[in-house]
């Protein structure tokens, strides 16, 4: 689908990549690692171009303790995005993101548009 209303060149809004984490899967923001409920531990940082950041779509979910969430609110803690440095094609990094031990799925995020004008 071709957006109605493209975002400016210069707006400095990148497309990332979306990934949902399987099940057991957190993020540890302050290490830059992922780690699971039974102690094993992932790195991404050879898999992406320095200055890539790697956020929650949720982030106040991030840090809640499971047992306070509901099923729902569980679910969305699970997603995230890899946001690449300006001029870095998510697309040339979806399939590695794809082979993480922690993703369960991973897709280029859709173009941002504006609504078009009738």
């Amino acid at each position: 689908m071709i957006p109605a209303v493209p975002v400016p060149k210069n707006s400095g809004v990148r497309t990332p990549v979306d990934l949902k984490l399987k099940t057991g899967w957190r993020f540890d923001t302050s290490r830059r690692t992922f780690e699971s409920d039974s102690g094993e531990k992932f790195s991404p940082r050879a898999d992406l171009p320095k200055n890539s950041r790697i956020v929650y779509k949720v982030p106040n979910l991030a840090g809640a303790n499971k047992s306070n969430l509901s099923k729902h609110e569980q679910d969305l803690q699970r997603y995230m995005q890899v946001i690449l440095p300006a001029g870095e094609s998510p697309a040339d990094y979806v399939e590695a993101v794809r082979a993480w031990p922690c993703v369960a799925e991973a897709h280029v995020a859709p173009d941002v548009s504006l609504p078009g004008l009738m």
